[in-house]
């Protein structure tokens, strides 16, 4: 399922850069350019290491899975958060686009994780 995570994300992102990407390597400037692409980054990264913890824990117990998917999405926000701060505080990035990029493709990424793990109908493990 991870690997079809990637596949799907990827083809988001691709198509994604394609409807709104060119128009802002032509339209904008670098900077605006730049930002959008650290804010695409930024999810990505984050979201690839949190859906591989839920794939991990999706077939155990309810505990483990419960922890991966509340404190996946509990780190995620830690470290998108700490990162902000961090570009926000020592770099000349683009705010706007920054942050626009940065909720478009947080939104987009979380949509196909849930429709992932939605798909995949988990069964719930007896003993528990």
């Amino acid at each position: 399922m991870f690997l079809l995570f990637l596949k799907i994300a990827s083809i988001a992102t691709i198509g994604a850069w394609i409807l709104l990407g060119l128009p802002l390597y032509f339209f904008g400037n670098p900077p605006i350019v730049g930002g959008a692409l650290v804010g695409c980054i930024l999810p990505a990264l984050c979201f690839l290491g949190g859906f591989y913890a839920v794939c991990w824990a999706l077939h155990r117990a309810v505990r483990p899975f419960m922890i991966a998917i509340l404190g996946g999405m509990f780190l995620r926000f830690v470290v998108i958060g700490l990162t902000f701060m961090f570009l926000m505080r020592s770099t000349h990035i683009h705010v706007y686009s920054f942050v626009f990029s940065l909720i478009g493709f947080y939104s987009l990424y979380m949509v196909i994780e849930l429709y992932l793990l939605h798909t995949n109908n988990r069964q719930p493990v007896e003993g528990v």
